[in-house]
């Protein structure tokens, strides 16, 4: 008894530090900027206080002009990445000042759907070669511009480049990027396609602590999806991407073409049963450009909604 009254005081001393709560994860908000040509600029989008705000450019893809033969569509490189975005308004000052505004992240996502007459194919000779020039060719791109991660967003792949290719090639690039010092996190951008879900699911599988988040293009289902049916879908795709590092968001497109569950049809009611669930782990969107026609509406809501002060939201 005397031995334990001797030590009591000193695990008093010892309990604050050791109870002491990690600080609480501000809301997260993504944004897709820079693939339309519109002319958008990092400034003329808005930034709520109360969120944490990623900036994704879109896109880096290892696709280059032929020089025989300057109206052929672009061919690949095998892993040599250019800059495709708006280059003229999203430039590595502009990366820099939008970063000054607090809270704000800067990304780059690689491939995308299309670049200038054909499909971003996903194209390796080999594994060791493409991942050789992607970590070359992305490190001078992401220190020129400042940024702090990159996305994942292939969407199409060559007959030759298995699931299990494509895994190795882009979970080694991850990977040896975060070894560099280069990238402080890492997304994927998959939707419900099944080639598209082969080869993502591989990559999970076997990289899947390599990426913080998964944002899953739910506006790529179906233009007329209901509340619930969005619902389902994402407790799908949460199991089909669990067990890894990352978490799946809700994302929603302003895109004319996007489909899924709108912003002004339900979304935000779907975003309001997740989060009494304690489920809602974020919410992006395909793209800055395509916003800017409404004065961003659907983001400020969006970013009111995160950040708790969202009042008469549909």
């Amino acid at each position: 008894m005397a031995a334990a009254c001797f030590f009591f005081p000193f695990l008093l001393l010892l309990l604050p530090a050791a109870a002491t709560a990690a600080p609480a994860r501000r809301p997260l908000f993504r944004e897709y900027i820079g693939a339309e040509g519109q002319n958008v600029t990092f400034a003329d989008v808005p930034v709520h206080p109360g969120v944490d705000f990623h900036f994704i450019l879109a896109f880096a893809i290892d696709y280059a002009a032929d020089p025989a033969n300057a109206s052929a569509p672009p061919r690949p490189t095998d892993g040599r990445f250019l800059v495709y975005w708006d280059e003229a308004n999203l430039t590595p000052a502009a990366v820099a000042a939008a970063k000054r505004r607090g809270g704000v992240r800067v990304a780059l996502s690689l491939g995308g759907d299309t670049v200038p007459g054909t499909n971003a194919t996903f194209r390796a000779s080999s594994v060791d070669a493409w991942v050789a020039n992607a970590v070359v060719s992305l490190t001078d791109i992401l220190t020129t511009y400042g940024l702090d991660g990159v996305d994942v967003d292939y969407e199409h792949f060559g007959e030759r480049e298995t699931p299990a290719v494509f895994a190795e090639c882009v979970g080694r690039l991850v990977r040896a990027l975060r070894a560099l010092g280069v990238i402080s996190f890492a997304s994927i951008a998959p939707f419900a396609n099944p080639d598209v879900q082969a080869h993502y699911g591989e990559l999970w599988r076997r990289y899947g602590g390599e990426f913080e988040y998964v944002n899953f293009q739910f506006y790529a289902y179906a233009a007329n999806t209901t509340v619930p049916q969005l619902l389902g879908y994402y407790d799908e795709q949460s199991r089909r991407y669990a067990g890894g590092g990352g978490e799946v968001l809700l994302g929603f497109g302003t895109d004319p073409a996007s489909g899924g569950l709108a912003p002004g049809k339900g979304f935000f009611r779907a975003c309001r049963a997740l989060r009494r669930q304690g489920r809602l782990h974020g919410v992006f969107v395909w793209a800055a450009d395509n916003s800017a026609a409404d004065g961003f509406r659907y983001e400020r809501v969006a970013q009111r909604f995160l950040a708790g002060a969202a009042p008469g939201f549909t």
